[in-house]
Parts: structure tokens; sequence; C-alpha cells
């Protein structure tokens, strides 16, 4: 692959379609605002004439990246040249590459293309990939990234790009899929709903300037007149529609979601729309996280994150990613002990002291103590009632008192405390970037103190806190992290 090669053309429509994307917001005010009033000359008609300018230099634009881009393997370096007045180079060792990350959208099928996304192991930039291929065909992609498998295992890498190592890739048994009642279960335990409804306010919100809210106001009331049945009735309808969709979009988004495990690397697939697929050396994974919605805890089902060392920031795909995003909790253990031998999987921790258990219960309560003061103040007596939201929070800090613990086994700790997700950290030793212990006035003088770690996962890590540990096991804990020990 040491010619020069060129990105395939449909390179510059996707170029194109994602500059568009950008301008719709821009382009439907203009649009709007030509449209008020009679048009009577030249002037009338610029906002018109000025997108119709911005589309076709939008167009140009993306066919003279598509031109000037080229990449080529040669001397162990992945090279790739783009720039029209500037001529920019970017060299990428091969032994510097984590992954290759491939995506397949609407624009790549047809014409059996990939994108790819090249992850190293220190990003220049943190907040993209390394390096981008927005379509290239998927044999190119395999014999790429099987040549940069052969250079990793010490291989020379050849023109020869048909090695059996890239028929390995493509028939490697699954490790791990969801199946379509799976995928209900995520769906259906997920928190879709808020997301869909918060996308539509979203939405909404861009055309502030044209919504009649008094109108609208005044429809809303007449609505409401009508009858508390038929508003019920309405709003039912209304989130379950909601609901419905969030279902579908989990299907989009997970469906033929498969692991399979190739060499030292995880490669993960998933998605009907857009096939995404993401590599994940092993030797990567700063930890393993098992995370519990107070639902899918009753069913008996959990979500499986690992922590990733590379990555970039705004791909949240890349740092903290799902391993398992929905599976029956008493399979985790046989699943990550073939996967991670060297880890222990175990719910047997210690325990919080019976003392920390005031301590949760205030801290989650006094959050709805001066509201509570306050409208008892002002609605006196039937204020009071206010004062019942009191419990739920009380209840929240029960259970996560019931949920705090710790467990260091040989080289590894294991962490579990609960906001409203409960989480289960185990991490090596070796791979703590930091332990912090503090302690309050109020935690001293109860003997506790607080606990927390931190993980590299993307550029600020990913930290795990425990309050309110007995102090002599906060010792213990920073006595085995010590060099010292």
């Amino acid at each position: 692959m040491s010619e020069h090669k060129r990105l395939h053309p449909i390179s510059a429509v996707a170029n194109f379609v994602k500059q568009l994307k950008d301008l719709i917001v821009p382009f439907v005010f203009l649009f709007v605002l030509n449209n008020r009033g009679e048009k009577t000359g030249f002037w009338d008609y610029m906002p018109v004439i000025s997108m119709a300018a911005v589309l076709v230099f939008v167009l140009v634009t993306g066919i003279v990246k598509w031109l000037r881009f080229t990449y080529r393997v040669e001397e162990g370096e992945l090279r790739i040249e783009y720039g029209l007045f500037v001529k920019k180079k970017r060299y990428i060792p091969i032994d510097r590459i984590q992954s290759l990350n491939f995506s397949e959208g609407i624009l790549h099928r047809p014409f059996g293309l990939v994108k790819v996304k090249v992850e190293t192991a220190g990003s220049s930039n943190p907040r993209e990939s390394e390096a981008e291929l927005t379509a290239i065909l998927k044999e190119e992609a395999i014999e790429l990234e099987g040549m940069i498998y052969r250079e990793k295992k010490g291989n020379i890498v050849t023109d020869d790009l048909a090695g059996e190592n890239t028929v390995t890739l493509k028939d490697e048994a699954p490790f791990f899929n969801l199946s379509s009642n799976d995928i209900w279960v995520l769906a259906t335990t997920s928190g879709g709903v808020g997301v869909i409804i918060s996308g539509v306010f979203v939405f909404l919100s861009q055309f502030n300037e044209f919504i009649p809210y008094e109108a609208v106001y005044d429809e809303l009331a007449v609505f409401v007149k009508s009858g508390v049945f038929v508003v019920s009735v309405m709003a039912f309808l209304g989130l379950l529609v909601a609901w419905l969709l969030s279902i579908a979009w989990t299907f989009i988004i997970y469906g033929d979601f498969r692991i399979k495990i190739v060499d030292d690397h995880i490669v993960m697939t998933r998605g009907l729309l857009e096939k995404k697929q993401v590599t994940v050396p092993l030797n990567r994974v700063q930890g393993i996280r098992v995370v519990e919605n107070p639902i899918r805890q009753l069913l008996g089902y959990c979500t499986v994150h690992i922590e990733n060392a590379g990555g970039s920031v705004l791909e949240k795909d890349s740092t903290s990613i799902k391993l398992f995003p929905i599976v029956k909790k008493k399979r985790i253990q046989g699943l990550l002990n073939d996967l991670f031998p060297d880890y222990v999987i175990h719910d047997d921790f210690k325990r919080l002291p019976g003392r920390s258990l005031r301590r949760y219960v205030f801290r989650q309560a006094i959050w709805v103590v001066v509201p509570t003061a306050a409208v008892c103040f002002m609605y006196w007596p039937y204020g009071l009632w206010v004062g019942l939201l009191m419990i739920p929070f009380g209840i929240l800090g029960y259970y996560q008192y019931r949920a705090g613990g710790w467990k260091i086994v040989d080289g590894q700790l294991s962490l579990q405390y609960r906001g409203v997700l409960k989480n289960t950290m185990h991490i090596k030793k070796s791979r703590i970037q930091s332990l912090d212990t503090h302690e309050s006035w109020f935690q001293t003088r109860k003997d506790l103190g607080s606990l927390r770690t931190t993980i590299k996962s993307g550029e600020t890590g990913y930290a795990s806190p425990i309050r309110d540990l007995e102090k002599k096991d906060l010792q213990t804990i920073a006595s085995w992290f010590s060099h010292s020990v």
C-alpha cells in the first residue's frame, strides 16, 4: 500500500452533507425571513441567492478536500497528506496505532465503504481522533487493519495485503451478542423516553422567535377545559409514542450487537442504520464498572462498562465503553473471567459502619429541608404536605449507605457506591492514577473519612468516590496503595 490512495468520491458528498447539517438552522431563519412580504426587486431575493452561493461553495470545498486528500502506508507509517493552499502531512507510526474504529453510514453501505477512525496511544488532539478516513472500501480497511496487526506482531509489512490474519478477523466467532429480548429489556428499562421528550423541546427551542406562544397558551387553556379525562388520554398517548420511539431508537443503535475477541483486542460492532465497529486493546482497559439502575436491579440485569485509556473526548463510545449494554447479573462473573482472567469479579464487600447511616440519610434529605420550610411558612398548614418529599430522599440516602463497600484482593481494589445508579468498580493497583483521602470536621468526630480513586479514561479520567468509610479502613486502603508497601 505504498502508492498514494484517494478516498472514495462519496467522501466529497459526505463532506457536503456534514457542512449542510451545520447550516440548516441559519438557512431556516433566512428562508422564513425571506418569505415575509412581497418581493419587488433584486435585493429581496438576495437571501436566496446567498444561500445558493454558500451551497455551491460548500460543494466545491468538499470536492477539493477529496481531491487533495491522499493516504498510504510506507516505511512502517500511515502517511496522510491533505490541504489546498497549505499542504499538510501527518505521519503516524503503525506501532503507535492502538485501534481502527469502523462505521458504515447510509451513504457508505450502497458502495461497500466504511469510515475509519485511527486511535493512537496519545492523541495529539484529545478532542478528536488522530486521523480519519471518511470513505474507503471495506476490503481496504480490513487489509489496513490486518497490516497493523502483523506489524504489531513483529511481522514485516508487505504489499501482499491478502494475509491470513485478515480472514481471521472476518470469521472469528462472536464472544457475546445481544438477542432481541435483551434489546427489548435494554429499551424498556432505559431513560430513552426522557431523551426523546428532551430532544423535541430542544428542537422546538430553535424556533422560539416564530412560535406564537400566546396563541398556543390560549389553545392549551381551551384544551384543558375540555376535561381531565381527555387531557389524561392525550398525555398518555404522547408518552406512549415517545416510549415506542425510544424502543425503535434502541433497536437502531444496538441492533446486531456482537463482541469478538481477536488476538488481544475486543472488537465490538453494532447498529442497523449506521454500523459501527470499535476496537479496544485489552491492555488499554483501565477498569471494569458494573452499573445497575433500580429497575434493572430488580429484574436482575446490569450494564458492564470498561474504561479505556485511549479515545477522544467527543467520542463518548471510545472512553467509557459499554462492553455489555445489558446482561443478566449472574452471567457477568463467567463472561468477565473469560475476558479478563487477571481480575477477581466478586460481590463480597466490607460494608460501611453503622454510624455512617445518619450522615447518608441527612445528606440527601437536606436538599428538600429549606424548600419545604419555605413552602410551610407560605402555605401553612397545607404546606406541611410538601414535607413528605423528604421521605423518598431519605430512602435514597439509606440505599446509598447500603450500597457502600470496598475490598482488596491482592493487587485489585473493588469499590461499590451509589448515586441513583449502583456502581461496582474493579481496578488494578497499577491502573490507579491517584488515590485521595479526606475528612471533614464532622467526619473526624465520627472517626470517618472519604475516598476518591481516579483512573485514566478520556481527558479528565474517571473518578470513583465513596464517603464515610471507617477511618482505619481508609488507612488500610491508603497503605495498600502506598509505594512503600
